[in-house]
């Protein structure tokens, strides 16, 4: 609560500076704006507001990714604002609150509070306040992924102190950096020996009735326990869940939100107003970047390939020509010649090391820049901003299993398997990102993903 006071007042002061010194050069008339000590002290009932829908969302209780907690701040400090602009407008407030001071207020938390969230979560965690023990039982491939997910995710505050698992060969061992203190029935004397209030297990492979046993008897010797199902594959980022009490079983309603026409316009919207906004940054780069091609090799700087597109459409896809104009002849030469450089064409349809490519164009592609030009794309409504990769009509094949789900969705300039390793994953595992976005999508998922965009971007992680 304490970060979220100090995120609200350093919010608070740059809206003030926004509309006090920054608002008038745009619109002259605006009247000065003042600030004085009764203005602070009249806006001791506003944090206030905003706390309240903090606590709505349940944000000082759960432990969340960043991710999800960042989408329920954000929905928080809207509701928190609107609510404020209602309460200043129906109280005739507009002297003291200026509802423009609440819009940049607005602005700025949805992007302040998170950080500050983030960062002093973090910082309490290296300095053993915010950290809680854990113990996962089972030291298999769930095992190592939940290690790895809570020491990626350390703001939410969980420290695995250690592994269970009856593969007698890992007893004693430190696996994932963690180690195996005993056997999975071991655990209510190795809860009491570490004095952890929380387990996780993480057997998914484990039978039902194992399961349900299992989970009962570490449930009834500690706090809290978390239970990874085996639900591996199934989109669950859009789901409800609903209990039928007398018959003991769970229902999930899974939902395909790209099925619901309004979500298709608000994703188009989302599309429309970000090009618009980002077109008088892209459109300099566009014509800057072109000139520099044309001065390095003559031919045209931007080309077209024929992609698939939504419902198996192809269309023509622009990006910058990062290549010399006989590169398809070279390519054929070269798989022909190599069969190390045919294993990696056929796994990846990429080369690390490719002598077709210019020296513009590996900083081009390095940086991801070569894409640039599917903006005119996502304008004629053929791609997306976000989406799966734009599949070449040739990989049909490789896609086969998949198609129908990645057809049912506009391609995009950037995406999941983008931020998630980029060339440096496989094949397969591109088709895996691409059908599991589709699945799950949301329109806060987007914008998590261009945020990450542009990390991946300035670290140029991936790619080649």
């Amino acid at each position: 609560m304490i970060v979220d006071l100090f995120a609200f007042y350093t919010s608070l002061f740059i809206a003030w500076m926004v509309r006090a010194d920054f608002m008038p050069y745009f619109i002259p008339d605006l009247p000065v704006l003042h600030f004085s000590y009764v203005h602070f002290i009249s806006f001791w009932w506003i944090p206030g507001v905003f706390i309240i829908f903090l606590s709505f969302e349940s944000l000082y209780l759960h432990n969340l990714p960043f991710w999800d907690e960042a989408r329920d701040i954000v929905k928080s400090i809207t509701h928190a604002s609107i609510t404020l602009l209602a309460i200043v407008t129906m109280g005739k407030m507009g002297d003291i609150m200026s509802r423009l001071v609440l819009l940049d207020l607005w602005a700025v938390s949805v992007f302040i509070f998170p950080v500050f969230r983030l960062w002093g979560k973090k910082f309490l965690y290296h300095i053993g306040i915010w950290r809680e023990k854990i113990l996962v039982i089972g030291a298999g491939n769930a095992g190592r992924l939940v290690i790895e997910g809570l020491q990626r995710e350390k703001h939410m505050g969980y420290e695995v102190v250690g592994l269970l698992d009856d593969d007698k060969d890992k007893a004693g061992k430190i696996i994932y950096g963690k180690k195996v203190f005993g056997g999975v029935e071991e655990f209510p004397e190795i809860i009491k020996q570490l004095g952890v209030e929380t387990a996780i297990i993480a057997i998914p492979s484990l039978p039902s009735e194992k399961l349900s046993v299992l989970t009962a008897r570490v449930q009834s010797t500690i706090p809290n326990t978390m239970v990874i199902p085996d639900l591996k594959g199934i989109a669950l980022l859009n789901t409800d869940l609903f209990h039928l009490f007398l018959e003991e079983i769970f229902l999930m309603n899974i939902r395909n939100n790209l099925k619901s026409a309004t979500n298709r316009f608000i994703k188009r919207l989302f599309d429309i107003v970000f090009s618009i906004l980002a077109m008088p940054i892209l459109l300099p780069a566009i014509g800057i970047i072109g000139l520099i091609i044309r001065l390095e090799t003559p031919g045209f700087a931007i080309y077209t390939q024929d992609r698939i597109g939504k419902k198996g459409k192809t269309f023509r896809c622009y990006k910058f020509r990062t290549m010399h104009k006989d590169a398809e002849e070279k390519l054929k030469e070269m798989i022909e010649s190599s069969e190390t450089l045919r294993n990696e064409w056929e796994q990846n349809w990429k080369l690390r090391e490719d002598p077709r490519v210019t020296k513009i164009g590996r900083f081009l592609r390095k940086s991801s820049l070569d894409e640039l030009p599917q903006i005119f794309n996502v304008m004629k409504g053929e791609m997306s901003i976000v989406g799966p990769r734009p599949y070449l009509p040739r990989e049909k094949a490789d896609i086969k299993e998949n198609i129908q789900v990645i057809c049912s969705a506009k391609p995009g300039i950037t995406g999941l398997w983008q931020v998630s390793g980029r060339s440096n994953t496989s094949y397969r595992y591109r088709v895996k990102l691409d059908t599991w976005y589709i699945m799950n999508w949301s329109l806060w998922l987007d914008i998590a993903i261009l945020f990450k965009t542009v990390r991946v971007i300035l670290k140029t992680e991936g790619a080649y």
